[in-house]
């Protein structure tokens, strides 16, 4: 399969953040789950439970003006305008006064996008901006706080379909409460007892940044007002007999840390291992323990 990643139409406002990137080079181990796909035509709701893809949270528009107001979708900001307006062009523009975005609009469209979020390195800052309607020798303008506001929700083990065991693997279902997107590109793990663990990325280090869930690598951008649940491939909760930990009633402290382009949010956890080994594979000598229990513990926050 060819995998094409999305690149800037527009490349003007953005030459100045081109060489930015993601702090520490973060992107070098892309995979075809990590790319965008099917951006164009996406959908979704406003349902904090459903890993949404768009958010009508959005900042009234001034009265009297060509704005209807403005959502997200993916990594995009939507603007809605008015049936009768005769805008000719969007501006987004940042907190020094450059230009971040633009896009032209099409004659009779109602609704434009620009592009905020990029997995190539680039996403806005955190910050207040002003979208400027351009409507020949006049203007309309209307604020937009953009500021995702990220935590970790809850953190729960995954359990064998057929016997109900522990697999090892942890689901982590981050959630946005701020005004603005974010994209989740990256959860690993700290102090976990799996030397395979999903790994955070340090510095200029490259990690497996592929999500098994979700699917979509749409629903990995996080909107306001949304969650989502993620799931790494590979286990963290798996115990050998060397280990200082067993599965006979003892307790690990690790730390989960979600990484996205506005920073990292770390969010310790407490395992409570019982049960004894389920061992599913003879052959192997790390196996994960049968009864997981999972605390958030306080002290989290950003690390950004």
């Amino acid at each position: 399969m060819e995998v094409t990643m999305m690149s800037r139409n527009n490349p003007t406002p953005h030459d100045r953040k081109e060489k930015r990137s993601i702090s520490r080079r973060r992107l070098i181990t892309w995979s075809a789950t990590a790319l965008l796909s099917g951006v164009a035509g996406c959908s979704g709701t406003n349902n904090p439970s459903n890993g949404t893809e768009s958010s009508t949270g959005s900042p009234s528009p001034p009265a009297d003006s060509v704005f209807k107001g403005v959502e997200f979708s993916g990594p995009n900001l939507v603007v809605n305008l008015t049936e009768d307006h005769d805008v000719d062009r969007l501006n987004l523009i940042a907190q020094d006064g450059s230009t971040f975005e633009q896009t032209a609009v099409a004659e009779g469209a109602t609704t434009a996008e620009l592009q905020i979020l990029y997995k190539s390195g680039g996403s806005y800052d955190t910050g207040e901006y002003e979208l400027v309607a351009v409507r020949g020798e006049s203007s309309d303008t209307m604020s937009i706080d953009l500021q995702p506001e990220i935590s970790v929700a809850d953190v729960q083990p995954e359990v064998d379909e057929d016997d109900q065991n522990s697999t090892g693997r942890l689901f982590v279902t981050v959630e946005n409460t701020g005004p603005g997107p974010t994209w989740v590109y990256n959860i690993g793990f700290r102090n976990a007892p799996y030397s395979n663990a999903p790994e955070v990325i340090e510095g200029d280090g490259v990690a497996d940044t592929r999500f098994e869930l979700p699917q979509n690598p749409q629903q990995e951008f996080l909107q306001p007002d949304t969650e989502q649940r993620f799931l790494k491939g590979r286990g963290v909760l798996i115990i050998s007999d060397d280990d200082s930990v067993s599965c006979e009633g003892d307790s690990i402290e690790l730390t989960v840390v979600v990484q996205t382009p506005h920073g990292d949010i770390e969010q310790p956890v407490r395992a409570d291992l019982s049960g004894g080994y389920h061992i599913d594979d003879q052959a192997a000598v790390q196996h994960p323990c049968k009864n997981v229990d999972i605390e958030l513990l306080s002290g989290g926050g950003d690390d950004a």
